[in-house]
């Protein structure tokens, strides 16, 4: 699988709600920086950030408008759609940076988004 074929099939997975699908395709030191926040060391940290993020989450819809790579780097503009548990769908502009080990695994992940947006569409 080339990196835009995995990064495009960790999306996938995403949309199908198959967490450990996403997670067997990051590597146990992957770093997760949600550019506004701290980032996330660990595939365990990991687990459990998203474990509180998810809980109100019923399903993801997260498109690619563009996908591009150099080496294993691989650059993705998205737009990330949220179904919530109470009806309501949130979706942030999302620019994401996936670097890839030499196994195709992902190591670094760095998605860039406007904060104010994320938490006005994430608004009860």
């Amino acid at each position: 699988m080339t990196p835009t074929e995995s990064v495009e099939s960790f999306i996938n997975h995403w949309n199908d709600s198959d967490m450990d699908a996403m997670f067997a395709m990051c590597a146990e030191d992957i770093v997760w920086h949600n550019m506004p926040m701290a980032p996330i060391e660990g595939k365990t940290a990991m687990r459990v950030a998203l474990g509180g993020m998810m809980a109100s989450v019923k399903g993801c819809d997260w498109e690619i408008l563009s996908i591009a790579s150099n080496g294993n780097t691989v650059l993705t503009e998205r737009i990330d759609a949220f179904d919530l548990e109470s009806g309501k769908r949130a979706s942030v502009r999302v620019m994401g940076t996936f670097e890839l080990d030499r196994s195709g695994k992902i190591t670094r992940w760095r998605d860039y988004f406007d904060m104010a947006e994320f938490q006005r569409e994430f608004a009860p």
